[in-house]
């Protein structure tokens, strides 16, 4: 369809996201890449069928699979349902991302219809199923699924049927532009080299609720010596701008962090007008378990 080759469709629990995917596939002769079918391919090329726990190594997962859906695409044509797919192709442009939702009270009727449950049960599994899929998102892919910043196009089938949407996509990929060779832009930005994994995990986090967030961006001198050169600063870990706030992250136990404290005293001595938060690591442990996140940080 036009210059894409690739179709990504994120979807919310009973959109109707796998039959407008199904449709699609249909309309245009592509392929359709659901779960099944993505784990035959993961197989024929000798690729885990889930990322990795390890960071490392889930970057590299994350980076083969990318690699062989882009080679894909330029041999053939597919509708890629879920799996990440915006995350995986966000820098290839010939694929086209589509984010597909409906209204809660609006999702848990298809599932009292569907699966003939009350709406107590039904809320309930909706609940359950939504919370599964932004962990999942979250803690593999760092990415806010929901956000429509990532997406072409967002469709909300409580206006229309699975015919009318399809149409609605098609009309969106013939109207939406592919930047130029050499001003591609990418969904996500570069990626930070993270000092330590619970700085990545903040970031995440702080990307799942829009928070806009700057790595180490200020250094902060503290102490010089008689010719006026800095011996002694401090560089926060995060900035976010829209709370004018600093935070740092400290995953030592409590007894360790002295010296980052004494930093913390001199920095508010010397810079009054600054606001810093430390996160301690009793509290960065609780964060990590509201978002079912937990590992080793030693």
């Amino acid at each position: 369809m036009g210059n894409f080759s690739v179709i990504t469709i994120s979807r919310e629990i009973e959109s109707l996201g796998d039959e407008v995917a199904s449709r699609l596939a249909k309309v245009l002769g592509y392929e359709l890449i659901d779960r099944s079918r993505w784990m035959e391919l993961l197989r024929e090329f000798s690729l885990p069928s889930e990322p990795p726990e390890e960071d490392r190594e889930r970057e590299k997962w994350i980076e083969s699979v990318g690699n062989l859906l882009a080679q894909l695409a330029e041999k053939r044509a597919f509708v890629l349902l879920g799996r990440g797919g915006q995350r995986l192709l966000a820098q290839c442009p010939r694929a086209f991302h589509l984010l597909v939702v409906a209204p809660v009270p609006l999702r848990v009727h298809r599932i009292m219809k569907r699966y003939r449950q009350d709406e107590v049960t039904a809320s309930r599994i909706l609940a359950e199923q939504d919370r599964h899929r932004e962990r999942f998102l979250l803690r593999y892919f760092g990415v806010d699924w929901r956000n429509p910043l990532h997406y072409h196009f967002v469709l909300n089938t409580a206006f229309y049927d699975v015919e009318e949407s399809c149409q609605l996509v098609l009309e969106a990929m013939r109207r939406t532009r592919v930047p130029s060779v050499g001003h591609q832009e990418s969904f996500f930005p570069e990626s930070v080299a993270f000092s330590h994994p619970s700085e990545e995990e903040f970031a995440k986090i702080l990307d799942f609720y829009g928070i806009r967030w700057l790595y180490e961006p200020r250094v902060f001198p503290l102490e010089w010596d008689s010719e006026g050169n800095v011996i002694e600063a401090f560089t926060p870990d995060f900035y976010l701008p829209d709370f004018d706030l600093f935070v740092e992250i400290t995953t030592q136990k409590q007894k360790l962090t002295w010296r980052k404290n004494r930093k913390i005293r001199k920095l508010k001595e010397l810079y009054p007008e600054v606001k810093v938060k430390v996160i301690y690591a009793r509290d960065y442990a609780h964060i990590l378990r509201k978002f079912n996140l937990e590992r080793n940080h030693d």
